[in-house]
């Protein structure tokens, strides 16, 4: 008898750890596809050390099938799609299988596989509303669960893929999923409960005569593109949160860390706070964060020649320009202020702050483009003064030379680029640094110490690029395309 006993006990832990490494790890069930939804997927995910097969393994809830063949390695992924075709023209590959019959819904239900025995292997019980991710539904993200051993009922765990496919399903949405390899989350934090009313940026941007916010202590819900970096650098936040369009923003401030919340130029967010005014600056403190995707489009500089009330929270730009005094570019402090000119008798005030990789750049010589966001101090009434340009970083300075000594003159060429980027200078060339267009350091290149070399771009992604070249105590930077 005790023989027999342990000869069933082995046989149940085995059956036990063969089906409990199984765990349903990513879906995909609304995609932006008008009507039938037929990129809908399941992905199963080993997380043992031994491989499982699938045979007879069925999916009795949200989708009908049992396998008749499939094996999923150690540490590998089984993908089962609704339309193979479908799939495979979303994602470059074919599916590991197609299931029987049923589909999705887009609004949540139990999905429940058993093994070869009946015996429960996992089950997922997905919604479309908050603790759950609110961007899978419609908007072209799957779920993923974030971390394979977490409980994956509770919806907290999960969060959308930050990888797109590149495929337009109806002309605007892309699909943004990982199906059969390791999950890439963005954790969506929950939002607070829903008693703040949505406003647009423009409903809270009006001012009076003396400057002051009309909307000044109100509570509501905000929904835009982060962008820049967080200015406050350690705990706490501070950065421009605008429309994609650059039609309108305000500044998100707060002395304290909010929901974790990391800022990515680029993410797309709900943010529940208060109108706040700081010496003039429309700022934003927030209660709530809730990510709802990363990678979008952020706003392009409008060109102005002055700053105002108009321009404030934009996202502007200014050309022809060059210090005043390069000695007020100093590179100390918590940040320091320099004043700008086009060549007449109005200046403008650049801020840079220390958490911009400009801050430790020598001063620009000759003449620049320079782009930044408009903020605001004026303690005094009315508050329609005291305007400066804040920037984000190297890639918002193109175009300067030194002019005073061609000895110093850097070209690039060809510009465009495919493949390579020849940089020449008469002064000899100590570092290069490229920058993508949020700002993000793409390639950097120490102790050059030649006159003429080349920057390898065939691996840069078709886009607009700013090369920071450095020779001396001279710092010259351009913009360049790469198209291939």
């Amino acid at each position: 008898m005790k023989k027999l006993f342990s000869t069933l006990s082995a046989i149940l832990l085995v059956s036990f750890a063969a089906h409990s490494q199984v765990v349903i790890n990513e879906i995909l069930y609304n995609d932006p596809s008008s009507g039938t939804d037929v990129e809908e997927f399941i992905e199963l995910h080993n997380t043992g050390a031994t491989a499982v097969s699938l045979v007879n393994y069925t999916f009795t809830q949200g989708v009908s099938h049992t396998f008749t063949s499939g094996m999923i390695p150690a540490g590998g992924y089984f993908v089962l799609a609704v339309d193979s075709a479908a799939f495979h023209n979303a994602f470059g590959m074919a599916p590991d299988a197609e299931w029987a019959s049923g589909g999705l819904s887009n609004g949540g239900e139990d999905i429940t596989i058993y093994d070869a025995n009946g015996v429960f292997v996992d089950s997922v019980n997905y919604d479309d509303a908050a603790p759950w991710p609110i961007s899978p539904d419609g908007l072209g993200y799957s779920l993923q669960l974030c971390n394979p051993s977490a409980n994956n009922n509770d919806g907290a765990n999960w969060g959308t893929s930050s990888i797109g496919t590149g495929l337009s399903v109806t002309g605007t949405d892309s699909l943004y999923a990982t199906p059969g390899m390791m999950n890439t989350c963005v954790v969506v934090i929950p939002p607070p409960p829903p008693s703040y009313p949505l406003y647009t940026f423009d409903q809270i941007n009006d001012v009076d005569a003396n400057g002051n916010a009309d909307s000044l202590n109100v509570t509501c819900e905000l929904r835009g593109i982060a962008h820049c970096i967080d200015l406050r650098g350690g705990s706490g936040l501070d950065f421009p949160f605008a429309s994609s369009d650059n039609s309108a923003g305000v500044r998100i401030f707060s002395f304290t860390d909010v929901d974790a919340y990391s800022v990515t130029a680029g993410d797309s967010l709900h943010i529940w706070g208060r109108v706040s005014q700081f010496n003039g600056l429309l700022q934003f403190a927030p209660d709530s964060i809730a990510v709802i995707s990363q990678g979008n489009a952020t706003a392009s500089p409008m060109m102005v020649t002055q700053l105002s009330e108009m321009t404030e929270n934009r996202l502007v730009m200014f050309t022809g320009m060059s210090l005043v005094d390069t000695a007020e570019w100093t590179g100390m402090g918590s940040g320091f202020n320099a004043r700008i000119t086009d060549g007449g008798t109005d200046t403008i005030t650049l801020r840079v702050d220390n958490d911009v990789n400009l801050f430790s750049m020598p001063a620009p010589l000759g003449t620049f483009s320079v782009s930044g966001w408009v903020i605001q101090y004026d303690a005094s009434m009315p508050r329609d003064e005291g305007y400066s340009l804040s920037t984000c970083g190297m890639n918002m300075l193109t175009n300067s030379v030194e002019v005073e000594n061609n000895s110093t003159q850097v070209s690039i060429f060809p510009n465009p680029a495919a493949s390579v980027l020849n940089v020449q200078s008469a002064a000899e060339i100590e570092n290069i640094t490229v920058y993508n267009t949020l700002g993000q350091t793409v390639l950097n290149i120490n102790n050059v110490n030649t006159y003429t070399t080349q920057i390898a771009t065939r691996n840069l992604d078709n886009g607009v690029y700013i090369i920071s070249v450095v020779t001396g105590n001279k710092v010259m930077t351009q913009q360049f395309h790469v198209v291939k």
